[in-house]
């Protein structure tokens, strides 16, 4: 048990450790960037700049979509989300007061499948077994986390994304 519950912990630090945060501005009518590439697991931080009280508000054609809703203003300034694992590739957001304005932009979610050391789409006992066989080498392949060495965080990594990518 207590071994399990080590791997858990292991495991969460480790995904954290990678995850990027990915800044957005809300300056006058406009998100800056108004397209941004993340990764599941990332975080994004809006930030209110300047201009009217705005929103965060996920969907297309100034409707939302019921995902995700946020107010972005001077009383509010920041909004943090985490991307799920399981958000959708293509996420469009707008402003709810100024979509009919312009004010729309765009998320595009990658879903890294990091541990697949085999690149075979499926995270498996071949990539686990490459990893053992890599043990303390700095072999980029098998290096899941790139920190330089294959150890017990690259074999957490394996274990912690078990089964297909997506």
């Amino acid at each position: 048990m207590f071994k399990a519950i080590v791997s858990t912990v292991c495991i969460s630090i480790t995904t954290m450790c990678m995850a990027e945060t990915h800044y957005i501005y809300a300056t006058g009518m406009e998100f800056s960037p108004d397209v941004i590439t993340v990764n599941a697991g990332d975080t994004i931080q809006w930030e209110y700049v300047s201009g009217l009280p705005h929103t965060v508000t996920t969907g297309t054609k100034c409707f939302w979509d019921g995902y995700f809703h946020a107010s972005l203003a001077s009383f509010h300034p920041i909004v943090i989300w985490d991307v799920p694992m399981d958000a959708p590739g293509e996420i469009p957001y707008f402003c709810l007061p100024h979509c009919v304005e312009g004010m729309t932009a765009i998320i595009y979610v990658n879903h890294v499948c990091i541990a697949d050391v085999t690149g075979d789409a499926l995270v498996n006992v071949n990539d686990l077994l490459t990893v053992i066989d890599q043990w303390g080498t700095s072999n980029d392949m098998a290096d899941v986390n790139d920190d330089g060495v294959v150890d017990v965080t690259d074999l957490l990594e394996v274990i912690g994304n078990w089964g297909e990518c997506e």
